[in-house]
């Protein structure tokens, strides 16, 4: 008996794991199919900026950043897709970096994606974004003016 529950939450678990695989795939550029049309999306920073300060490594270039949803009081909901481009000064075309933060659960998800050709293929994610993020919890952990 024993050995069938175990087999059953085998199965249950790769469903699951082939479940958020199926959510997330990639569209042709290799970003998440999630973050289609991001650039029709509200711009949530007033006019583009550039890293400063201590963190000016993260993210360095020319940023704007776009919201799937509006925030509702001072957080964005679950769902809610934050996307932001990074270029060098004086570039143009398309974005060099994306970075992506996704709520799941009342969660931030990051991912951050650098141009590879014709492809964006991940440079970073999790906590190495969150330990920076923390200094924006007062936006709910969207920076928009480093």
């Amino acid at each position: 008996m024993r050995a069938r529950v175990v087999a059953v939450v085998g199965v249950v678990a790769l469903a699951s794991a082939v479940a958020v695989v199926a959510l997330a795939s990639s569209s042709a550029n290799g970003l998440p199919s999630y973050t289609n049309g991001y650039a029709k999306w509200q711009r949530i920073n007033k006019k583009p900026f550039t890293s400063t300060g201590p963190l000016s490594s993260a993210h360095a270039g020319v940023k704007n950043v776009y919201a799937s949803k509006k925030k509702v009081g001072k957080r964005y909901p679950n769902g809610t897709v934050i996307v932001k481009t990074i270029q060098p000064a004086g570039r143009k075309g398309i974005p060099s970096q994306v970075a992506v933060m996704r709520k799941v659960n009342g969660r931030w998800r990051y991912i951050e994606y650098e141009l590879s050709g014709a492809r964006y293929t991940v440079l970073a994610q999790g906590q190495l974004c969150q330990s920076c993020h923390m200094q924006a919890r007062a936006n709910d952990y969207v920076c928009t003016k480093r």
